[in-house]
């Protein structure tokens, strides 16, 4: 018995793997292999018996024979043409879509269980235009006009109020004071940066502090900093390392003068003088500040406040009383700003929002999801190929891809 026969029987009696289903295609393909597919399909046209058929025998007999008509048409105009094998897998992938209505109320031929229309995720994720993140996202100005940076060049974007918006190469914006005096700068205005689901960006603001903002994420901060605080409003996440010193007019310098550095967020404000820390505040519910070094003071809506020490992190809930102050897991929190992915025995729905934001894609579940619990380091620059398939293989889920929708199913 040829290979083509054994996976032709295995994919009629849905025991084919997705592997093996690839590899019949293949088969169908390849034009040496036509008339054994054609006494195959023969074969189980006559010995399918379905308990309610879509269309009498006759009519898919007539079906057939137009099918066949089609296909020598086909193959007499394309003759000597390297366009044939083609013209044949199309040829074969219709008549495989006619078995699958006439035997529809009996079984799916050529659909492997549980996945997209047949397709391995690797076919549906690249079906469906699925790719990791890159930098983008679009900058606000205070006059009203927007700047979408992945689509400008590197160089100098837009003047305002006295300062300079450039844009650096690897996706980096800087603010620097332009060559106006003192008395001739303008008035503050603020700026707003918005990343999209999929992006990620980096920022110098006017006093020299870097900002890594991750997918979903807003701040909102002024052109040049004054007065006796820098304060900027954050949704989302972004990595900061703040610089200690300013001068008189906003900009960094080596005097001795310190100015708080203010970061706030819906449930709380995180206020610091020299300092490297991670703000998660994607939700109203939830924000955790994780402290890389220095020292930060967390106060909340209430009043509540605690300072941190390097290596720990305090985690906000609304509805509960009192930060939470704990060790940090440092790895697991500035995961995404070193590139990576990290679970360690996670819930599937907290993995899968953090990788929706990614990948941009929506998420839907099946079944219970209480006690599906992951571990697992991925790069966030590879394919989210790899991620589901180290899942599925647990045993404990299964995922399928419409378009950007991929459905989280309980096993």
């Amino acid at each position: 018995m040829s290979r083509l026969t054994i996976l032709f029987e295995r994919a009629m009696d849905k025991t084919i793997t997705p592997e093996e289903h690839d590899e019949l295609l293949a088969y169908f393909a390849d034009p040496k292999n036509k008339k054994l597919t054609e006494k195959l399909f023969a074969s189980a046209w006559k010995r399918f018996n379905p308990d309610h058929p879509v269309f009498t025998q006759e009519q898919g007999s007539a079906m057939l024979a137009r099918l066949s008509e089609t296909i020598q048409t086909e193959e007499r105009s394309s003759a000597g043409t390297r366009f044939w094998p083609v013209l044949w897998y199309r040829a074969a992938v219709a008549a495989s879509i006619l078995l699958v209505v006439s035997v529809a109320s009996y079984f799916i031929f050529f659909k492997v269980p549980d996945d997209s229309d047949g397709m391995t995720l690797a076919q549906a994720v690249t079906q469906a235009g699925i790719a990791p993140g890159n930098d983008r996202a679009v900058i606000t100005l205070g006059d009203g006009r927007t700047i979408t940076l992945d689509e400008s060049g590197v160089g100098l974007l837009a003047e305002e109020a006295g300062i300079h918006i450039n844009k650096l190469a690897e996706g980096e914006i800087s603010y620097e004071s332009s060559s106006k005096s003192a008395t001739e700068i303008e008035a503050v205005t603020y700026n707003t940066i918005q990343i999209p689901k999929g992006g990620q960006y980096r920022l110098v603001l006017p006093d020299g502090t870097k900002v890594h903002l991750n997918s979903a994420s807003t701040l909102r901060y002024p052109t040049r900093f004054t007065g006796m605080s820098r304060e900027v409003e954050l949704t989302g996440e972004a990595y900061f390392e703040v610089t200690q010193r300013l001068s008189e007019n906003g900009g960094p310098t080596t005097a001795p003068s310190k100015i708080p550095f203010i970061v706030k967020t819906a449930s709380q404000q995180v206020e610091v003088l020299g300092t490297v820390f991670n703000i998660n505040a994607y939700h109203e519910q939830q924000t955790k500040t994780t402290l890389v070094e220095g020292s930060v003071r967390v106060v909340t809506n209430t009043a509540e406040a605690v300072r941190l020490q390097p290596g720990e992190v305090a985690t906000c809930t609304a509805g509960q009383t009192g930060l939470v102050v704990e060790k940090a897991d440092l790895d697991g929190d500035l995961a995404w700003h070193n590139g990576y992915f990290i679970f360690n025995d996670e819930n599937i729905r907290s993995i899968m929002e953090r990788v929706a934001r990614w990948y941009d894609v929506e998420v839907a579940y099946v079944g219970k999801m209480d006690d599906k619990r992951f571990g697992g380091i991925f790069q966030r620059s590879k394919s989210i190929t790899q991620l589901l398939e180290n899942f599925r293989t647990t045993g404990l889920v299964d995922f399928k891809i419409t378009e950007r929708r991929i459905t989280v199913m309980a096993k």
